[in-house]
C-alpha cells in the first residue's frame, strides 16, 4: 500500500475536482447571466485549485501531534505542509487582486476561505476533530466557492446561484464523509473525533446514503423550479455510485478505494450538471 505522505498521495488529485467544479459552476452561471470575463475566469480556476491543493497538503500536519510516525513520514508531512501553505499564500495574493476590483464582500469571503483551510486541522480550532468537518465543508467547498466565483465575475449575487450550488455542497460533503468512513478505524484508534467516529460507522453509512438521496432529490426540485435546464441526463451519473456503495460494507483495507470512487462520482455528476448549464448558454 502506498504511503499517504507521498506528495502525490497527499495532494489527493481526485479531490481537485471540487475546485474545478465549484469554480466552474460559478463562472458558468455568470456567463449564462451575461457576464463574460475569460481572464478573470482563468484566474478563478487557478486560485481555486491552489486553495484546494493547499488544504489537501496541510491536511496531515495534525498527525505529527496525534500519531507516532517514523522520521521519514514526519519529514514528508512537513514538506507537504510547507508546499501547501505556499499554495494558499499564492491563492491569497491573487485573491487580493479580486478584492481590488470587487470590494470588501469578496474580502470577507476570502477570509472565511483561508480561515476554513487553516482551521480544518490547524491550531486549536481543528474542526475536523470536533466533528464539524462535513457541515463546514458543505458551506466552504460548495456555497462559498460557487458564490465567490460568481461574484468575482459579475460583481453581483442572486438567489438562484445559492440554490444551484447546493448539489455541489452535498457532493463535497459526501466526498469528505467517504474519507472519514475509509479512515474510521485509524481515526478512532488515534482518538481523532471526526463526525463518523462520534456517530459510529453504521450511522456514517446511513449519512452517506442520506447525502446521495438528498443530492438527487434536490436536483429534481431544481428542475421542477425551472432553475436547472435538464434532469434526465443526471441519471447517467447513478451507475458511478454502485462501486462506492458496495465498498461501504467492506472491512478495511478493502475500503481504501471508497474516497477515489466517490470522487469519480463527483466528477461525473458535476460534469453532467455543468453540461446542462452550458447547453442553456445564449
Amino acid at each position: 500500500m502506498s504511503d499517504k505522505t507521498d506528495f502525490l498521495n497527499a495532494l489527493r488529485p481526485f479531490s481537485l475536482i471540487v475546485a474545478l467544479a465549484t469554480c466552474g459552476l460559478g463562472i458558468s452561471l455568470a456567463m449564462r447571466d451575461g457576464f463574460h470575463h475569460p481572464t478573470l475566469a482563468a484566474l478563478i480556476i487557478i486560485t481555486g485549485l491552489l486553495l484546494q491543493a493547499g488544504v489537501n497538503l496541510i491536511n496531515d500536519h495534525r498527525d505529527l501531534i496525534e500519531r507516532r510516525l517514523p522520521f521519514s513520514r514526519q519529514r514528508a508531512i512537513r514538506r507537504n505542509t510547507r508546499i501547501g501553505w505556499l499554495a494558499i499564500i499564492l491563492a491569497t495574493l491573487v485573491g487580493f487582486y479580486f478584492v481590488s476590483i470587487r470590494g470588501w464582500p469578496l474580502l470577507l469571503l476570502g477570509l472565511l476561505g483561508v480561515l476554513g483551510a487553516w482551521g480544518y486541522t490547524g491550531g486549536k480550532i481543528n474542526y475536523k476533530a470536533r466533528g464539524l468537518g462535513i457541515p463546514l465543508v458543505f458551506l466552504l467547498m460548495g456555497l462559498l466557492l460557487v458564490g465567490g466565483a460568481y461574484y468575482t465575475i459579475s460583481g453581483t449575487y442572486h438567489w438562484h446561484v445559492l440554490w444551484l450550488s447546493v448539489p455541489f455542497s452535498l457532493l463535497s460533503a459526501l466526498l469528505l464523509l467517504s474519507n472519514e468512513l475509509r479512515d474510521y478505524e485509524q481515526d478512532r484508534a488515534a482518538g481523532i473525533q471526526t463526525l463518523t467516529v462520534r456517530l459510529g460507522y453504521n450511522s456514517g453509512v446511513k449519512l452517506y446514503f442520506t447525502l446521495v438521496i438528498s443530492l438527487y432529490l434536490f436536483s429534481a426540485l431544481l428542475y421542477l423550479a425551472d432553475l436547472l435546464p435538464g434532469l434526465l441526463c443526471l441519471v447517467l451519473s447513478a451507475p458511478a455510485l454502485i462501486a462506492p456503495l458496495k465498498l461501504l460494507r467492506k472491512p478495511w483495507p478493502e475500503r481504501t478505494r471508497l474516497t477515489p470512487l466517490t470522487g469519480r462520482h463527483y466528477a461525473i455528476y458535476s460534469g453532467i450538471f455543468l453540461a446542462t448549464i452550458w447547453f442553456s448558454l445564449p
